[in-house]
């Protein structure tokens, strides 16, 4: 056994002790991530208000400049790194001295550092849509999975024929790795696909508590392939006992495991032992004294494999009724990618759904209900065709006024207003309509009180609150006095005033649609009338100082149409758009708040740019959180954090929150838009087809079905030249997007 040294002890020898010359690169690089790792809970105090609102929507609980300085010192000259790092373990020991799972981890990677660690970067979500957080899997690249979170971790490894390890799914490039979901027959949710130059992975649901990993193994016969189950994980926890009675694997007398066929060895032992990666205990039942058994499976004999995990605890369950995790659509388009991006985004919005609430990102990091990037989420879910799934997440937006992390926001009756309309509108049910109603007119009552507010509006908000900021005395802060006609709200700890007023001008016309629906004329004019003093309102703003908030140009066209002048919003998206890419037309770094960008190309698409769309999502593309499965992250650091994570056996060091729902609903939305949308700028809608149609395409045959708008259902088809549109509700004008030359033979049929 080793002598297990103390947590100062420790950093120290990892930052200043030689390594190890005869380490793999696999675990040269586990040991540097070791030393590394603790600088990313360094306590620091929070940002000013002036960074906040330079650096954007949300703030970490540290800061990550001082995380950036302490990762750096690593690097330094000896003289000031030794200073630094003797300060760093003095505050360690101070305030670190109550040992969570997390600080548990962290101990063990720097008491072995040669040790194969998890990957910690790109987790997605492999979870039954509205189950609870507990019940949620992570997956990270390379094939690592984690079956609930604060369970275990599940991952392979290679090695020589001495037992030397030459790779693992934590540690092998993101360039040796591909990923995709895919769907199979009789499947509701989506299996993870991925490929390794030393095998297949596929991990998938398939009921009953039941998660399987089918293997096909590409190595040859001077390797070894082995699956260990650890304590740590994707989003492990403690395992303390395993028992093995030759068929199937019990751990913690909760989960079973079997193999197809059976595994050549199978060693269970303590990792705290001398040479465990190459050892095991010999016994069929073994209880771990810290935590930290382990069960290592010998796959020998054998090219394909099936290992199948069963919760018989708590079998992951979900009160939402679905029927599928894929958008509703029928496409035939030239590029698989948009597919294949659209269809990952409808699975990600479902799988981090709780009961009938959204989660803004990663449910463990954000376990509430926020209405603002709900709203767009609903609204992504309705058009892609997932209608019965909208209408039971709309439920807490009606019935509840404000919600989420940070209290009373002034967008949020609007947000919630164009959210609901837009389920409604797309779902045309008279009873639910009715329901809708005396909802929709409360909502709506309070934009205008916020509007004629001569004074602080307070309202009491419903739900957690980000635990970083339950002590501010302006959680309940709606709006200040309204100035200039418009409404002077609080969002995001600060005042983006056109932002806020975009989507209450929003919210009271889609509150007037409802209204009308229903034959009540008085407050469907009233509202009208209404928006329309803000919309003018807002356009004089638009002049002035506040038009520099970032919110500004995420919804001046889609999804508020409050914009009057096109030329005067394009020419300051020009100016925006000149700082922050270069000369192809590229993004020059990685932005903190993913979905501000998504949503800004989302108002070039508006504005008859596709070009310009199409350059920030092949950006995205080329830059996601983990591979090949379309999902993005928001800001540096553990965003908002409700602290779960440090209870958990992984995750240890993020780098930022993913998935993220918000960014998840903009890019669906965007894409969706691309196909068909509602241009709302003039007095009357008109339907664009194709607006984000690349030229390139128009040389094959494509198609569009099913696609949902609030006018109705929408199908197209475009063959030898021609366009044909199939309208299936209200009739309105139509034209194509800006890729079609403008004599394009065009048939609407009914």
């Amino acid at each position: 056994m080793r002598r297990k040294k103390s947590f100062s002890e420790l950093l120290w020898q990892a930052v200043f002790a030689k390594a190890n010359d005869r380490s793999t690169g696999s675990e040269r690089r586990s040991a540097g991530f070791s030393t590394c790792c603790i600088a990313g809970f360094l306590p620091a105090p929070p940002r000013p208000p002036a960074e906040r609102l330079l650096n954007g929507k949300r703030i970490a609980g540290f800061n990550p400049a001082e995380t950036t300085a302490c990762k750096a010192a690593l690097h330094w000259p000896w003289p000031g790194r030794a200073a630094l790092l003797a300060a760093i373990t003095l505050l360690f020991s101070h305030s670190l001295l109550a040992q969570s799972p997390r600080l548990e981890v962290i101990h063990a990677m720097l008491q072995r550092p040669n040790d194969p660690w998890p990957r910690g970067q790109g987790h997605v979500l492999l979870a039954v849509p509205g189950c609870p957080e507990a019940g949620k899997g992570y997956h990270e690249p390379g094939g690592s999975f984690s079956p609930g979170f604060g369970t275990f971790g599940v991952s392979i490894w290679i090695t020589d024929n001495t037992g030397r390890i030459i790779a693992t799914s934590d540690s092998l490039p993101f360039d040796e790795i591909r990923q995709q979901f895919v769907w199979l027959t009789n499947r509701k949710l989506p299996a993870i696909r991925t490929e390794t130059p030393y095998y297949r992975a596929r991990w998938s649901f398939i009921g009953d508590g039941r998660w399987q990993l089918d293997l096909n193994l590409q190595t040859e016969s001077d390797k070894k392939v082995f699956v260990v189950i650890r304590s740590v994980g994707p989003a492990g926890g403690p395992v303390r006992l395993l028992d093995w009675n030759s068929k199937e694997l019990r751990i913690n007398e909760r989960w079973s495991v079997t193999w197809s066929p059976d595994p050549a060895t199978v060693s269970a032992g303590d990792e705290s032992v001398e040479n465990w990666k190459v050892s095991g205990s010999g016994l069929n039942r073994y209880t771990s004294e810290d935590d930290w058994g382990f069960a290592r499976f010998d796959l020998r004999g054998a090219k394909d494999w099936m290992f199948t995990l069963r919760d018989n605890l708590l079998p992951p369950t979900t009160p939402l009724a679905y029927s599928s995790t894929l958008a509703g659509l029928e496409l035939n388009l030239p590029d698989a990618k948009f597919t294949n991006c659209l269809h990952a985004q409808v699975a990600h919005l479902l799988m981090g759904l709780v009961n009938n609430e959204t989660r803004p990102g990663d449910p463990n990091n954000y376990p509430l209900n926020w209405l603002r990037d709900g709203a767009y989420v609903i609204v992504a879910l309705a058009r892609a065709g997932q209608l019965e799934v909208a209408k039971q997440l709309c439920r807490p937006f009606a019935e509840q006024d404000l919600f989420g992390g940070f209290g009373s926001e002034a967008d949020g009756p609007g947000l919630a207003l164009w959210a609901l309309e837009e389920v409604a509108a797309i779902a045309r049910d008279m009873d639910f309509d009715r329901w809708l109603w005396p909802h929709a007119k409360r909502k709506a009552e309070l934009i205008l009180k916020m509007l004629s507010a001569t004074e602080p509006l307070r309202k009491p908000c419903s739900g957690p609150i980000v635990p970083a900021y339950t002590n501010r005395d302006d959680l309940d802060l709606v709006c200040d006095a309204a100035q200039d006609g418009l409404i002077v709200g609080r969002m995001d700890w600060h005042r983006p005033i056109l932002f806020v007023n975009a989507v209450s001008y929003r919210g009271l016309r889609s509150a007037a649609e409802l209204a009308e629906r229903l034959e009540n004329v008085a407050e469907a004019n009233g509202w009208r009338d209404r928006a329309a003093e803000l919309k003018q309102a807002w356009e004089k703003a638009l002049e002035t100082a506040q038009a520099e908030d970032e919110r500004t140009y995420i919804c001046g066209l889609y999804p508020a149409w409050v914009v009057s002048d096109k030329d005067a919003f394009q020419k300051k998206l020009e100016e925006r758009r000149a700082r922050s890419h270069d000369d192809e037309d590229k993004l020059k770094e990685k932005p903190l708040w993913s979905y501000f960008n998504v949503a800004e190309a989302h108002q070039w698409l508006a504005l008859g740019q596709p070009d310009k769309a199409w350059n920030d999502l092949r950006w995205f593309w080329d830059n996601q959180a983990s591979p090949g499965l379309f999902t993005w992250w928001e800001g540096k650091g553990e965003e908002n954090t409700f602290h779960r994570w440090e209870q958990a056996r992984g995750w240890v060091a993020p780098s930022n929150v993913t998935p993220h729902y918000w960014t998840a609903a903009e890019m669906l939305l965007l894409q969706l838009d691309m196909l068909a949308y509602l241009d709302e700028s003039g007095s009357e809608p008109t339907l664009v087809i194709g607006a984000g149609i690349p030229k390139e395409w128009l040389d094959m045959a494509m198609s569009g079905k099913g696609l949902s708008t609030r006018l109705g259902k929408v199908d197209w088809e475009w063959r030898k030249g021609k366009m044909t549109v199939w309208l299936r509700g209200e009739k309105c004008a139509v034209k194509l997007g800006p890729a079609f030359k403008s004599d394009t033979p065009l048939k609407v049929k009914d």
